[in-house]
């Protein structure tokens, strides 16, 4: 039975094996080559295993070009050159020259926290809670607290019960792979220190965030046309390059593997079926998806305003974790407990503000909203938290 394999894979293969077969080694024996090649240019590589299925991809003829640093790897073992191995495609593996250096990116992380609504009305009326500018929604209040060195931070209060962290951190990374595993090994910390901002505004040490969404965007880009579309979609994506958590800790293989996932994708496209673009031709490119937000303004004077993201994701994320508790109760089989002013009357208004374009709403906007809507699935949990409280006595 075929396996789908093409001739030019099939020749890319017969190659590698050839030369390797020439010599007596084993896949094995080659593989710890490429170790040994790697730790003597400052290189590190995943584990044995990992390099072996990967000789077995190129010359079983599944991968016709392998990623970097293979290519300079099998090239510096057998002493040819890339298309001797792979063919013309072998070049298309390495960036542009001028793609070389930094990328500066704002990272923006939501970090909500139930707290009911007597907590949340207790917070919003001390001295030192101010309303919260620029809202989509009226009644947020912000509280100073403290953050480390090189991020701002700060606590909104929704009345309906839920605090939310919004942590602004800015970064100069040379790789994706390197945002995608800063946002890896950052998640638990910013979380922790929400919990701990939060246990001791309120007392209660039992409070504790459930999730971390993300938003990216992208002040200085390095790279251009197709490659920028790219650069964009995966970071609203970002753990797509590294390995699942449960399969490997080793942050040196993380990053190798990530880098060559990376030059991949960078290579020959990103999709992904919960993908959508929302960026405005010539003015930004934009995507989101159920990972994350990224923007990158081309046009600064006529992108949108970075607020405009921030206090998008700020309802939204509010209203989620609010709803989210409404469906826990009711998955618990009990009826829902909520502020009266906030029963189902208040989620229809909600749904209402969410979905219904207004009159000054700008098309970039517009766009924005319905990505976001679509990917964060928000609609239809807010519709089954209605329905339960509108079922339910305690929903007013």
């Amino acid at each position: 039975m075929s396996i789908g394999v093409s001739s030019a894979n099939a020749d890319a293969g017969s190659t590698t094996a050839r030369l390797r077969l020439e010599r007596g080694w084993s896949r094995q024996r080659l593989a710890h080559e490429f170790h040994r090649l790697a730790s003597q240019r400052g290189e590190r590589l995943p584990s044995a295993n990992s390099v072996i299925k990967q000789i077995y991809r190129v010359e079983s003829g599944r991968t016709h070009t392998p990623e970097q640093p293979y290519v300079d790897l099998w090239c510096e073992v057998f002493g040819v050159g890339a298309d001797v191995l792979f063919g013309s495609a072998a070049s298309a593996v390495d960036p542009p020259a001028d793609e070389t250096g930094p990328y500066e990116v704002v990272s923006h992380k939501f970090i909500p926290v139930h707290l009911g609504g007597q907590r949340a009305a207790a917070l919003a009326a001390r001295v030192d809670a101010t309303p919260a500018a620029g809202q989509w929604w009226a009644g947020c209040r912000i509280l100073p607290v403290e953050t480390a060195a090189g991020r701002s931070a700060d606590l909104y209060v929704w009345p309906w019960g839920v605090a939310l962290a919004h942590l602004r951190e800015e970064l100069e990374l040379e790789t994706l792979t390197d945002l995608a595993l800063w946002r890896r090994s950052s998640y638990p910390a910013s979380r922790a220190w929400t919990d701990e901002q939060v246990r001791g505004i309120t007392g209660d040490q039992e409070i504790s965030s459930p999730y971390c969404f993300s938003g990216y965007w992208l002040k200085s880009a390095k790279w251009e046309g197709e490659r920028l579309d790219r650069a964009v979609r995966l970071l609203s994506m970002p753990s797509q390059l590294l390995q699942r958590v449960d399969r490997t800790d080793d942050a040196a293989a993380l990053l190798a593997g990530g880098r060559q996932v990376e030059q991949v994708m960078m290579r020959d496209g990103v999709e992904r079926a919960d993908l959508v673009a929302f960026g405005a031709s010539g003015v930004s490119v934009a995507y989101a998806s159920w990972s994350s937000v990224a923007y990158h303004p081309l046009v600064a004077e006529s992108a949108l305003p970075e607020s405009e993201l921030v206090a998008c994701e700020l309802l939204v994320q509010g209203i989620w974790c609010y709803t989210r508790e409404i469906l826990h109760q009711v998955e618990a089989g009990i009826d829902p407990v909520v502020p009266v002013p906030y029963g189902w009357r208040f989620l229809r208004a909600v749904r209402s503000r969410l979905t219904v374009a207004t009159p000054e709403e700008t098309g970039q906007a517009h766009s924005m909203r319905v990505a976001v809507l679509e990917t964060s699935k928000i609609v239809p949990q807010l519709d089954a938290a209605l329905t339960a409280l509108r079922d339910s006595e305690a929903g007013g």
